[in-house]
């Protein structure tokens, strides 16, 4: 009798263990994918796929997950990949609204635990697409302001890089320099200030053509209190963009932070005797002179700056304001004015001097036209010297 209950006991085991093998084969029928083996051994899946049973499909392929004899089989990390793959194409979220993240993670972990490369081929396609869809989903997920899924996501993708060897995410725009970007975006949207500055550290090493990347380096070593690092990360950009105005703006703003107005100012008169020609030296030194309240010598180095490039914006943009702000001043201290005629003479001032900020402005759109500063100066600008024509022309190329 203990001799029929131990066989008894076996065949429900062995029953039982075959159950749960054939909750991965029951996985892959559900979707519509057989099993094949080939004549070298390895197994390749059966192509036509169904999205009818995809509930049944997710029902078995859980169960497998959570069996030991199935729960790190390369069959089952397959098929799981390949169900959630599914789910996730035929956007059911009523299914599953993490698929793509499990799907990606279960491919990963097929290709990585596949010794024998029994599903090696097949399991580097559908990796290939999991890690695009990946890296999409994972801007869905920044746009709703979830960075921490965001985040895994795109780490997810970025995972999948060293499987890509026929450049798939590339060909789909996902580099490599693009999920680094997205890290640090995603990084800095859950206040993680260490993970944002390293992802900023090996975009600056893969040269990534951006000046932002050391702008917002510069941004968080100044949280950090760090203004001389903050400066030397400004200044490393500025070797690569010259002449960009937030990184002219931010090295003059850090130096006269840090007491080396005087130095910055010595050093680029020598640079500018050096290289005269250099246009970006003269917006520096402008820009110097301009936050020190020297606004002569200021103009007189924007100006020096456009004799070189006449359609650089930033000393066009520069000079606009410049003699904008003139303007109002003149124009707030004649309202304070008692005598009409008194008042009219410098109201006319006021005009004279808009008059000579408007061809700077108009020249700074002609190298920016969507710059909404620049439009919206031009339009007060037209009403304040009454060019209705001007006004007129610009508001309807604004379609205002």
């Amino acid at each position: 009798m203990r001799k029929i209950n131990f066989f008894v006991i076996l065949l429900l085991l062995s029953t039982w263990g075959l159950a749960q093998k054939n909750n991965v084969q029951s996985a892959a029928k559900a979707i519509g994918l057989t099993s094949i083996t080939a004549g070298d051994g390895s197994m390749v899946a059966g192509i036509r796929e169904k999205y009818d049973e995809l509930e049944d499909a997710k029902k078995y392929i859980d169960l497998a997950l959570v069996h030991p004899k199935t729960s790190n089989s390369i069959k089952m990390w397959y098929y799981r990949g390949r169900t959630y793959l599914i789910i996730h194409q035929q956007k059911r979220k009523d299914i599953d609204t993490d698929a793509i993240r499990i799907a990606t993670e279960s491919l990963l972990k097929c290709i990585r635990q596949d010794e024998r490369k029994m599903l090696k081929d097949s399991t580097k396609v559908f990796l290939m697409t999991a890690a695009i869809l990946c890296f999409f989903e994972g801007q869905n997920k920044y746009f709703d302001k979830k960075y921490k899924e965001s985040y895994h996501l795109y780490d997810l993708a970025h995972e999948c890089l060293e499987y890509d060897s026929g450049k798939d995410l590339a060909r789909n725009n996902v580099s490599e320099k693009k999920i680094i970007l997205n890290k640090y975006y995603a990084a800095n949207g859950m206040g993680d200030d260490q993970k944002a500055k390293d992802h900023l550290v090996k975009l600056i090493d893969m040269n990534y053509n951006d000046p932002m990347i050391f702008i917002s380096m510069s941004r968080l070593m100044q949280e950090e209190k760090d203004t001389a690092k903050a400066l030397e990360y400004v200044e490393k950009g500025r070797k690569r963009f010259y002449d960009n105005a937030v990184l002219v703006r931010e090295q003059v703003d850090l130096s006269i932070a840090l007491g080396k107005s005087e130095e910055l100012m010595k050093r680029l008169g020598a640079d500018i005797e050096y290289d005269p020609d250099n246009n970006a030296l003269y917006m520096v030194r402008g820009t110097l002179h301009q936050k020190s309240g020297d606004l002569d010598k200021a103009a007189a180095d924007f100006k020096e700056a456009l004799e070189i490039d006449p359609t650089s914006f930033f000393p066009n943009y520069n000079l606009g304001v410049m003699y904008y702000n003139d303007g109002v001043k003149v124009m707030t201290a004649a309202k304070e004015i008692v005598s009409n005629e008194e008042y009219a003479k410098e109201k006319a001032r006021a005009e004279k001097i808009f008059g000579k900020a408007i061809p700077y402005f108009e020249a700074a759109l002609e190298v920016d036209s969507e710059d909404t500063v620049v439009l919206q100066s031009l339009l007060r600008l037209y009403v304040r010297v009454g060019d209705d024509a001007k006004y007129a022309d610009l508001k309807k190329k604004m379609g205002l």
